[in-house]
């Protein structure tokens, strides 16, 4: 007997091997080795064929991810980079034309040619940078309209052809350049709209004020000038109102404001009165111009229609008036003074 028989069987008193004592199945290791399929003779480095397969997909894995990062730098990043450059050339080809003294004919012959060879029409007030790309990229209106942009942004951020390619990487690439444009154009078309409604409003409150009927005389004490010293008066004074009931207002203070505040009051009193299309609102103001005989002052300016200057008679004085205040019952309230229409 070898002493490892010896330690597995070991001898009883009277010489006899004493027998090994019976697996306990229940026996948390063993339990536990049953349950995820382990061994209590395994080794940390033995793999199940499973693993093997396992990790034969995941090394798949890996060596696709090797054919992507080539791919990346082969076609996304050299191609990337070569746009860019191809981008600095046709930049620097727009800055010589723009630069040129023969640029207007340049680009006419341009509108010419796309629409002679592509039946692409063009118009004489088309931005000078779009003809250009729409010349070079005939065919491909979006990628033109996009290269064009860029470009605009380049020449009024007054780049050099030789630093646009560095300038388009540092902004993100010409996706996040043409949005960022987009969206500015839109803020700014937003705002222009804005401004415009409130210039409409303007003109209309001085047109009724030609012809308005409640007159209204007040103690300069009653008026508070807010306007701080340095800053400009704005053109319309505002009254504070208090109403009782009905239709009675009782006119508390008139205050002058300066132009700042004066434009945030008539853009919120715009935004709610004065339409979007301020096209045929300026027909509208036309017409009451035209019923209430106004030829000059007022808010109408030279160019505008039925405009005369001051001294000439005009056309038809008839007044008219389409939009008429109703005035309250003569009184007197804190020193202002409400006069009934004769």
């Amino acid at each position: 007997m070898n002493l490892e028989t010896a330690v597995l069987n070991p001898l009883g008193l009277n010489g006899n091997s004493v027998p090994a004592p019976p697996v306990d199945e229940l026996a948390f290791g063993l339990l536990m080795n049953r349950t995820l399929g382990g061994s209590d003779s395994r080794r940390p480095s033995d793999k199940s064929a499973n693993d093997i397969q396992v990790d034969m997909v995941l090394g798949q894995a890996s060596n696709l991810a090797k054919m992507n990062d080539q791919y990346v730098e082969t076609y996304v990043v050299r191609g990337t980079k070569e746009l860019y450059a191809l981008l600095g050339a046709i930049y620097s080809y727009a800055l010589q034309i723009n630069e040129s003294p023969l640029r207007d004919h340049i680009l006419q012959r341009m509108r010419e040619r796309l629409d002679s060879d592509h039946e692409i029409k063009t118009q004489a007030n088309t931005p000078w940078m779009t003809t250009v790309l729409r010349f070079i990229l005939p065919t491909d209106r979006q990628t033109a309209y996009s290269y064009s942009k860029v470009l605009q942004v380049a020449h009024d951020e007054n780049l050099t052809a030789q630093e646009l390619p560095g300038y388009i990487k540092e902004r993100g690439g010409i996706g996040k350049i043409t949005a960022t444009k987009d969206e500015a154009e839109n803020v700014k078309s937003i705002k222009e709209h804005k401004d415009a409604k409130v210039q409409m409003l303007k003109k209309i409150l001085l047109a009724n004020a030609k012809s308005a009927q409640t007159v209204v005389e007040v103690d300069n004490k009653f008026v508070l000038n807010t306007v701080a010293e340095g800053k400009k008066e704005g053109l319309f004074e505002f009254a504070v109102c208090v109403n009782p009931g009905g239709q009675e207002r009782r006119v508390v203070r008139f205050f002058k404001v300066n132009e700042s505040m004066e434009a945030q009051i008539l853009a919120m009193v715009a935004e709610v009165s004065v339409p979007d299309d301020l096209e045929a609102m300026q027909g509208k103001l036309d017409v009451l111009r035209e019923k209430l005989g106004i030829t000059s002052g007022w808010g109408m300016k030279p160019g505008d229609k039925g405009y005369q200057p001051a001294g000439l008679p005009a056309i038809n004085a008839a007044v008219q008036p389409e939009v008429m205040l109703n005035a309250p019952q003569s009184t007197t309230v804190g020193g202002v003074t409400i006069h009934q229409p004769a």
